[in-house]
């Protein structure tokens, strides 16, 4: 029998069990962290440069712009940081400017800090492996324990005489009723409606009665006719094809497409559900979701702001 070593690249990606509820950071968040972490070293060796030219250059002797003392310090603190650095991102994926911005980079296989060295089964070196930055703010922290993708909602307290029927009227209808229709989608819906409004973060309204899709240049897949909506972004944070949305009358179901920045609901009260790629979430009227860096609200149908 032929052993044949694992493929490079990706095996499962972000849409793991493992990486369940990780939201990978959008490229302006990583480009920062890397400013951060090469910026500051190299703004010390600049000064070290610039002190060290102005003391060559120079006729009379000790007239350097920079002391000889501080150029030992700025050489040790450079030195330092970039230790600094290399340490913690091999211990935990983290680094100065990564620290600052909440993020963390792991290996996309396992969810754990990436081997700067590998060796593989012929005893060759490499130092090539696939990564993941994700966001620590917007989504779970790979590092910490997968939570449950379905979470129960509490069964209610045993009564010795039935229970009411169950009122729509005392219903949250700034969120979704987990009572009705849990994290399946059946049961009564809260209230009905034909359609919903969709306000972007860029001042457009889309009204919504079935499906759209939404992203950079949305195409259906073989066999789908969802309508689609294109949202310009610069940014290119949003995937070509993001996210699916659905308005089944009284839940508005959003599905993340296995876009590259990923997507969440923020209910009313703040609570972030960061989305798993093919799984549907539920939104209601008054929920804002994230697409990568654009932001859309749920409204319901006939509320224009003043």
């Amino acid at each position: 029998m032929r052993i044949v070593s694992a493929a490079t690249g990706s095996a499962i990606g972000t849409y793991s069990g493992l990486l369940a509820g990780v939201q990978t950071a959008t490229p302006s968040r990583r480009r920062s962290a890397v400013a951060i972490d090469w910026g500051v070293p190299l703004l010390l060796i600049a000064v070290l440069v610039v002190g060290v030219a102005t003391g060559a250059s120079s006729a009379t002797p000790g007239a350097a712009l920079v002391p000889a003392p501080v150029e030992v310090a700025v050489v040790v603190v450079a030195l330092a940081l970039v230790a600094l650095d290399v340490v913690l991102y091999v211990r935990g994926g983290r680094s100065t400017g990564r620290l600052l911005l909440s993020l963390r980079t792991v290996d996309d296989l396992t969810g754990r800090p990436p081997a700067v060295l590998r060796v593989d089964r012929r005893g060759r070196f490499s130092f090539r492996r696939q990564t993941v930055t994700v966001d620590l703010r917007r989504g779970r922290d790979p590092m910490t324990s997968s939570p449950p993708l379905v979470q129960r909602p509490a069964l209610p307290v045993a009564a010795a005489a039935p229970l009411p029927p169950h009122p729509t009227e005392h219903l949250d209808a700034g969120r979704p009723d987990e009572n009705t229709f849990g994290r399946t989608g059946q049961g009564r819906p809260a209230a009905a409606s034909s359609s919903i409004v969709l306000e972007l973060d860029s001042g457009e309204r889309l009204d919504l009665e079935t499906t759209l899709l939404i992203g950079r240049a949305p195409v259906n897949r073989e066999g789908e006719e969802h309508p689609v909506f294109a949202w310009a972004d610069l940014a290119r944070s949003l995937t070509k094809t993001h996210a699916l949305f659905a308005w089944e009358g009284a839940v508005l179901w959003v599905t993340d497409l296995g876009s590259t920045n990923g997507s969440s609901l923020v209910a009313p009260d703040g609570t972030r559900q960061p989305l798993v790629a093919g799984l549907r979430g539920p939104a209601a009227p008054g929920y804002v979701v994230e697409l990568g860096e654009r932001t859309l609200t749920v409204q319901p149908s006939g509320v224009v702001d003043a």
